[in-house]
């Protein structure tokens, strides 16, 4: 279905489009018509209202989503770290004991140095030969 054969105009495909799939939900500002009670309302604008009040809706919906989803991973981030700081507080305990019992032995302790990787590359991008 084409979107230019549609009732609805493409800026709300996009807008409803984005909102399906709950980015930019907060970007575009959904227009609060009122009517005054009793007026006669043509039937463009009835249309446009009900549109206006289901996009809204939707709107409002992903951004709750949005906002729930940024908790509950701000919260899994939260834990994730203080793990993470037990396990290097745990590791800079366990050197100092290393140390301390090497101290008391008579014995020296030799830091832990970083691991070193040398790579060569003999295969390139799309099996060809890198440059030498």
């Amino acid at each position: 279905s084409s979107c230019f054969s549609s009732s609805v105009p493409l800026c709300c495909i996009a807008r409803r489009r984005y909102l399906e799939e709950g980015k930019m939900a907060q970007r575009y500002q959904i227009s609060s018509d009122k009517v005054a009670e009793g007026a006669a309302v043509p039937e463009k604008v009835q249309l446009k209202l009900a549109r206006n009040a289901t996009l809204a809706e939707e709107k409002q919906k992903a951004v709750d989503a949005a906002k729930k989803e940024r908790e509950e991973q701000r919260e899994a981030l939260k834990k994730r770290a203080q793990e993470y700081q037990k396990e290097y507080a745990a590791h800079e305990q366990k050197l100092i004991d290393l140390r301390r019992e090497a101290k008391l032995g008579g014995n020296f302790f030799v830091e832990p140095e970083a691991k070193l990787l040398f790579v060569v590359r003999i295969k390139g991008i799309i099996k060809m030969s890198p440059k030498p």
